[in-house]
């Protein structure tokens, strides 16, 4: 009988009720037994009349009583199937109604379920809906069973709470956590949720499976994206009885800090850096008197950056200056007024603050003078520009530990050593800043072949054999350079700023003609950003590595010519204040990416390898709330050799916190053998893309997948969809009809049969 109970389970909402029904049949058979027992025959004269008669009608008789004991059978089963509550389709039952059911909830906790509706969340009423289903089905115990799985991590449930059954243990047990359980500030993959459900209730055999997905249902999640469709396609074709729950009834006006950036990579303790920050409105309706406040390592700057007015869908920029007088790191934030989602209302920069950026001038001009003009030009006034300049020539160059500059200048070099050669390679490669400076001193075929190799080397074009000069017809008119709209320029561009104008270019080191189109800005690798009034390129750019590298074909100040003029005036008279701006431009151009500190997005682990040489394999991660964690990194990867010993693959220390869901500043701290720590902050910042509180109605959710597919949308604080009707109400109708024509036939069979 064992197999039979699964199918009671399924079919009966009271299958205690099944069993001693069934018993019940065995009455009227017993009565009908009873009365068929035989006493002793007594033979009187009037019997075998009787008798007689009665042979005649005994198949008839006998027929009419098994139709009589049929009709009272049928009666006492259809009472039983009416007390125990016959369900004829167990995948037609409504949630919680007694039938053997698997209900999966799965919970968005996405960054936008941080939605504020006066004092709770869009997570908050999420949670209150699932308590409340599990209530329920706390009521008929030992016929559900409860799995709780979160968008952020559908591969594993959430705290044991997956395969249970629903009873009040479970429900106390629920409440506890689910109050404990925080909304994360991620971004979650919804395929992946959907497919994690599709995965578990692949092989469940329950009579009825469902899918509560609790979620805000924002546009730009669910609608356009089919391949989520698909999923549900998939599942519904499963035979998964599909629930939506909006857990939020209208969308929220929202204002969100989306940038905040800046030249943080030319900052120099002492020197204004300038830094912006970007708002974008994601409501539809215009906001009005939109103020940001600025707050540097926990103190709020006495600065007022107002947007008059932001309309619906765009974004506004206001540019602000912060100045650090010491050098070191510091963390900036930068917040709006408080709205619906709070998370978005702040955003984050970390910055690495030196006492001064160095900027190695290599120059092989007689007495340096070309590096001079330079020099000057970047720190006339230390005090006002951060920048230190330092002045060497090649062999000094190859004493020098590169990695302490910002960039290098290499100002009319003949020739470099193989070693100086491989030590500027790898300092552009690994993100510093290059630039070339040409003169009389180039050697075009040495720079073909030992710097251009092919388009593969620190030099971005071959040179032609000789120097060109530029001609200046009396008749001419315009600039003799005509500059792109590049970061660089962008001072010197416009009527507004005609310096550019009194720049005189005289000569020149042509590119190679056949690898020249002066229709293209593009030249192999490299691009032209600047040109002479002949169209032939003059200022280029490209990139080696993580660096990049900015060549000018003609000199970095006045050198002189044979025919008695200088190369260019660019760095003198009237034109040395746009020479100035130039170069400040530029090294804010080409300065070491990899030294402003890293900005990722909440969620992303901290992923370190130290080198054993250098650090130790314990370190230091302070969180946001200045939480300090002690972080143990795992031994080096090895592999198994043929001969059965383990080979290391690297000698690297490996350690990885996952710990990264709230916003701020998060500091590694390393430490190396003398116990001296190494620090790298981390500005950890909400997505943009949850900022956008958009919902989904139902028609577009509905159009998104047709009419083929079988999902139920509700209101989350609209319940009355569990409905408290049972299911087999229309079982039970035809089951009274049926049971009433049993009750009129037997009468009438019986009333026939009996002595009247």
């Amino acid at each position: 009988m064992n197999f039979l109970s699964p199918w009671i389970a399924e079919h009966f909402l009271n299958p205690a009720l099944f069993w001693p029904g069934m018993a019940l049949i065995a009455a009227p058979i017993l009565i009908h037994l009873i009365n068929r027992l035989r006493y002793r025959r007594v033979r009187f004269a009037a019997m075998e009349f009787l008798l007689s008669s009665q042979q005649q009608n005994r198949r008839r008789i006998l027929l009419e009583q098994l139709l009589l004991l049929l009709l009272r059978v049928g009666i006492v089963a259809l009472l039983a199937l009416l007390i125990s509550r016959l369900i004829v389709d167990p995948s037609q039952l409504t949630l919680f109604q007694g039938a053997k059911s698997h209900h999966v909830f799965l919970l968005d906790d996405s960054g936008s379920m941080r939605d504020r509706m006066g004092e709770e969340t869009t997570f908050d009423r999420a949670k209150a809906v699932i308590l409340k289903l599990a209530t329920e089905g706390a009521r008929r115990p030992g016929t559900q069973r409860f799995t709780l799985l979160l968008m952020s991590q559908p591969d594993s449930t959430y705290s044991n709470l997956g395969e249970r059954d629903i009873n009040t243990q479970l429900v106390e047990e629920l409440a506890a956590k689910l109050e404990a359980l925080a909304c994360t500030h991620q971004r979650v993959d919804l395929v992946a949720g959907l497919e994690a459900v599709q995965q578990r209730l692949a092989d469940d055999r329950s009579a009825a499976r469902h899918l509560h997905i609790l979620s805000d249902f924002r546009k730009s999640d669910w609608v356009g994206a089919p391949t989520v469709t698909e999923t549900i396609k998939a599942l519904d074709e499963s035979q998964v009885s599909i629930n939506f729950i909006h857990a939020v009834p209208d969308a929220h006006e929202n204002l969100g800090i989306t940038i905040v950036t800046g030249a943080v990579e030319v900052a120099a303790a002492g020197i204004p850096v300038q830094l912006s920050a970007t708002v974008q409105n994601f409501g539809q309706r215009e906001a009005t008197d939109v103020r940001l406040s600025v707050i540097a390592d926990g103190e709020r700057l006495p600065l007022n950056l107002l947007f008059e007015s932001i309309a619906a869908g765009k974004t506004e920029q206001r540019g602000f200056d912060v100045r650090f007088v010491e050098p070191g790191k510091h963390r900036i934030e930068v917040t709006l007024e408080a709205d619906a989602l709070e998370a978005d209302n702040t955003r984050h920069l970390a910055i690495n603050v030196p006492l001064e950026n160095e900027v190695l001038i290599v120059d092989g001009s007689p007495g340096s003078e070309q590096g001079l003009f330079i020099a000057d030009a970047l720190a006339a006034d230390r005090t006002v520009t951060g920048y230190a300049p330092i002045i060497d020539n090649v062999s000094g160059m190859r004493r020098r530990n590169l990695d302490a500059f910002q960039s290098i200048i290499l100002i009319n070099v003949s020739e470099l050593p193989p070693d100086a050669i491989q030590a500027v390679q790898k300092f552009v490669a690994a993100g510093g800043g290059l630039v070339w400076y040409l003169g009389d001193a180039i050697r075009s075929a040495y720079y073909n072949e030992a710097l251009y190799q092919q388009g593969a080397g620190l030099f971005p074009v071959p040179l032609s054999g000789t120097p060109q000069t530029l001609d200046h017809p009396l008749a001419a008119t315009g600039p003799d350079i005509l500059v792109s709209n590049h970061p660089m320029f962008s001072i010197l561009s416009g009527q507004n700023n005609p310096f550019i104008d009194v720049v005189t270019v005289n000569q020149y080191l042509p590119i190679e003609p056949e690898v020249v189109d002066l229709g293209s800005d593009e030249i192999g690798q490299a691009k032209v950003i600047a040109r002479l009034r002949n169209r032939e390129p003059l200022i280029l750019e490209h990139t080696y590595g993580e660096g990049r590298v900015v060549t000018f074909l003609t000199s970095a100040g006045p050198l002189p010519t044979t025919e008695g003029s200088v190369w260019n005036n660019w760095a003198s008279g009237a034109a040395a204040p746009s020479f100035a701006v130039m170069q400040l431009e530029l090294q804010k151009y080409i300065a070491r990416r990899n030294r402003s500190q890293p900005q990722r997005i909440v969620g992303e682990p901290i992923e370190e390898r130290l080198n054993r040489a250098d650090y130790l394999e314990d370190l230091e991660i302070v969180t946001p709330d200045d939480d300090v964690l002690t972080l143990k990194a795992a031994a080096p990867e090895a592999m198994t050799s043929d001969d059965g010993s383990d080979v290391a693959l690297t000698d690297d220390w490996v350690a990885t916190f996952r710990e990264t869901d709230e916003p701020g500043v998060y500091i590694v701290r390393r430490f190396d053998h003398q116990q001296q720590a190494d620090e790298t902050w981390m500005a950890y910042n909400v997505p943009v893309e949850e900022s956008d509180l958009t919902i989904a109605d139902e028609d577009a959710l509905r159009q998104q997948w047709g009419e083929e597919i079988t999902v139920a949308i509700h209101e989350g604080d609209a319940l009355d969809w569990i409905r408290n009707e049972p299911p087999g109400q229309d079982v039970r109708w035809w089951l009274l009809a049926g049971l009433l024509l049993l009750f009129v036939g037997e009468q009438g069979l019986a009333y026939r049969l009996g002595y009247h």
